[in-house]
């Protein structure tokens, strides 16, 4: 079992640790391009995930009792071949399942969802508004994505299913924020049960000219935005709303660290998180980051367990949990700091760094939305 000193302290991992939960990333392609997508900055060559190490992964979760997964990651799940065949290989073993979609092939798969028993279903959507929308998100039409979550609706309905809670994205920028408080009576007239509200994030300085959080004006809009969404809200008492911050926490919280999960790439090599899945970089506060991906292991020659009591990948997940980290988003000196150009390491000692990851500090809200603890 693996152990390591800090000081005078001996830690050891636990006898019984193992991850819980999963996020597979069934590929990095995706019938879209929308304007603040990760993939307009990504420096790898996309991909989809083989029958094979689907396979393999389904023997690891039975060996593991893995209970929850999310099928998300850097491209559209629904666009894989495979995809419904996964949900149902998956539901077969007991799993619970998240997806995360951009909706626009769900009008085609809605019926096959509802019979599988989809847990959840979060669907993208940026603005209420049809112009907005197509602006937003490139090469889709508003009334296909509501027609995928009336679809979603018809089929519970005619299943008879409470399943899958449907949920809907929204990130805001300075393009959609006057959309914010309309959202709860689209919610409400789509059966939707949970918002999402969340920030950009930039992948250029010209593209950070959408973030809100960059433009006061943007903010107070949105301050006023949100409290008519609150009003509004009073009356659906079934729509639960979680938002990000519009500054950076210097607290820090991570779902995957607090929810044992893990991420698998559509190759089968596996991450700590989505964040840091992929070569990659992102622009905060005119200062732009690159992030190198961290890899602990490759589910096809390795085992769940042995990649995730992988000595680095502990001692990684210790630091993340309770180690000092400083809080770059909103350090004085950032603009001149080397550290926080990259992921490698801080002024803490921490290699790599979590130190201005926007999904821990606040800003950005995580792909794994069970860490909220609704619904697992």
């Amino acid at each position: 079992m693996c152990s390591f000193r800090i000081g005078d302290w001996e830690v050891s991992l636990s006898k019984d640790s193992k991850p819980r939960e999963l996020m597979i990333e069934l590929t990095t392609e995706c019938n879209l391009n929308c304007i603040h997508c990760f993939r307009n900055s990504m420096r790898e060559s996309f991909g989809r995930m083989t029958r094979d190490i689907m396979e393999r992964i389904l023997s690891e979760i039975e060996i593991t009792g893995v209970k929850a997964v999310s099928l998300s990651g850097w491209g559209e799940p629904s666009c894989h071949p495979d995809f419904l065949w996964f949900i149902k290989e998956l539901k077969t073993r007991g799993v619970k399942v998240l997806l995360n979609t951009n909706g626009t092939l769900l009008s085609k798969f809605a019926e096959d969802l509802v019979k599988l028993g989809v847990d959840e279903i979060v669907v993208s959507v940026d603005a209420v508004e049809p112009e907005i929308y197509k602006k937003i998100r490139r090469g889709s039409i508003l009334s296909e994505c509501i027609g995928g979550i009336k679809a979603l609706y018809d089929a519970k309905r005619r299943y008879v299913s409470t399943k899958p809670l449907v949920g809907v994205q929204f990130t805001i920028n300075t393009m959609n924020f006057d959309q914010i408080y309309k959202l709860a009576l689209f919610a409400n007239h789509l059966g939707v049960g949970l918002i999402y509200i969340s920030n950009i994030i930039p992948v250029s300085r010209e593209h950070e000219k959408l973030a809100c959080y960059s433009n006061q004006r943007c903010v107070e809009e949105v301050l006023k935005q949100i409290d008519k969404l609150a009003k509004e809200l009073l009356s659906f008492w079934n729509i639960y709303v979680v938002k990000s911050y519009l500054d950076p926490m210097q607290s820090f919280y991570c779902p995957f660290i607090e929810s044992d999960a893990l991420f698998i790439r559509w190759d089968g090599k596996v991450a700590p998180c989505m964040h840091y899945s992929h070569d990659w970089k992102f622009v905060l506060n005119g200062i732009e980051r690159n992030i190198k991906k961290v890899i602990f292991g490759d589910i096809k020659t390795q085992s769940l367990i042995d990649i995730w009591r992988n000595p680095d990948y502990v001692q990684f997940r210790f630091r993340a949990k309770f180690g000092y980290k400083p809080s770059c988003l909103d350090c004085e000196l950032q603009e001149w700091c080397s550290y926080t150009l990259s992921n490698e390491s801080d002024c803490y000692g921490n290699s790599p760094t979590c130190a201005h990851c926007p999904y821990a500090r606040g800003l950005v809200s995580c792909p794994l939305l069970s860490g909220l603890g609704l619904f697992w």
